[in-house]
């Protein structure tokens, strides 16, 4: 008997929830008072400029884009825009999104729309194929396309997963109309390749960047507090303005006829005690990159060899082998790059103990040096390339 009586209630409860439901449906579709939120009427009084093409900056000026940015879908022609650069109640500056085409701009703004007269579009540069399609820091590729012009002071290469202008811009080697040569940079992540020519972004093919082999290194002093080669000998140092600035001991700098000595060394496991920065993993020598190159100047002098003194690779131990040439080669210090060629030393990959650069006997006006990059090449002429020789 309960159990019948406990149906029954269900079955009211079910059928009132139905005629709740349809009632409120009813009421919904009747209603003809206002509704609860009201936005004002978004207007577009202007274009400027109203013509351009992609990554150009244009502002729209007008009346009641509110303060949200959220709210706002921008559109040119239908392509909704990327990058809105600043935004107020009268004034919205956004880039042109690649591949817009001449149409108009449409504005939405929550429930409110506003659309212009045809912006026009020019087509500007344009990016056919990037060669290879993958990579690893340090190699070149090669961007194709048209329209790019010949002065490379107006041409950076962005490396990233996103439109950042200032992330992870390649090192351009060379520029033409229709080719731009261009390294990959440290930190540069598989994405798109974009192209900036001044105020154009232009985005090309996906490049997918590769971890790199083993004896293949960058360093590149961009990250104060990632202190990855560290001064002896009681110098300081600190990584300031994309250098690594070495300072020798002031004891050291009592007269000018006082030897001074800093040897600058890789933090290796267990081998050099590392204040200021975490111990690395062990140096990979290679044979597939023998050649070790380091972009160095000595304050005081601003050159890349002391007047007395020597620069000298000690013999790096691996299985208690000495293993490295100590003697650098000076065909680039117009640069202030020297290198050192271990071709004859490399027999397999090894793991080495040291990794150490003396810097001793220095006699003379110099207090310190500074150091621009450390770097492995296949060969002299990948390093010649890299040069932009």
């Amino acid at each position: 008997m309960n159990h019948i009586v406990k149906n029954k209630i269900k079955a009211v409860v079910v059928l009132f929830s139905m005629l709740l439901m349809a009632s409120c449906s009813d009421q919904e579709k009747d209603f003809t008072g206002e509704p609860l939120v009201t936005y004002p009427a978004v207007t577009v009084n202007s274009v400027s400029p109203s013509v351009g093409t992609s990554g150009n900056i244009i502002t729209l000026t007008g009346t009641n884009f509110g303060e949200y940015q959220q709210a706002a879908k921008i559109y040119f022609n239908g392509v909704l825009v990327d990058e809105i650069l600043s935004y107020t109640d009268t004034s919205v500056t956004v880039r042109v999104p690649q591949n817009a085409g001449t149409g108009p701009i449409t504005v939405n703004v929550w429930t409110n729309t506003a659309t212009t007269a045809d912006f026009e579009y020019s087509t500007g540069a344009t990016i056919t194929s990037v060669s290879p399609t993958s990579g690893n820091v340090g190699d070149q590729i090669v961007i194709t396309g048209q329209g790019f012009g010949t002065d490379a002071s107006k041409v950076s290469v962005k490396f990233s997963d996103g439109l950042v202008k200032d992330a992870f811009t390649g090192s351009v080697v060379s520029v033409s109309n229709t080719q731009i040569a261009v390294l990959i940079p440290k930190g540069a992540v598989t994405g798109k390749v974009r192209v900036w020519l001044e105020n154009q972004i232009i985005t090309g093919p996906e490049l997918t960047v590769i971890a790199p082999p083993k004896g293949k290194y960058i360093f590149e002093f961009d990250d104060p507090t990632d202190s990855q080669w560290l001064p002896a000998q009681n110098a300081t140092s600190k990584i300031e303005d994309g250098k690594l600035k070495v300072t020798f001991d002031p004891v050291q700098l009592g007269t000018s006829a006082s030897k001074r000595r800093a040897d600058l060394y890789y933090i290796i496991n267990s081998v050099f005690p590392s204040p200021g920065g975490a111990a690395k993993t062990k140096w990979v020598q290679s044979p597939a990159y023998p050649i070790l190159a380091m972009k160095i100047t000595f304050t005081g002098t601003g050159a890349v060899k002391p007047g007395t003194g020597n620069i000298v690779l000690d013999p790096a131990v691996a299985g208690g082998i000495s293993v490295g040439n100590n003697k650098y080669k000076t065909d680039y210090v117009a640069q202030n790059v020297i290198y050192y060629d271990l071709s004859a030393d490399y027999l397999a990959d090894t793991e080495l103990a040291t990794r150490q650069f003396k810097i001793a006997d220095i006699v003379g006006s110099e207090t310190g040096y500074e150091v621009d990059w450390i770097r492995t090449f296949k060969n002299k002429a990948e390093l010649q390339v890299f040069l932009g020789l």
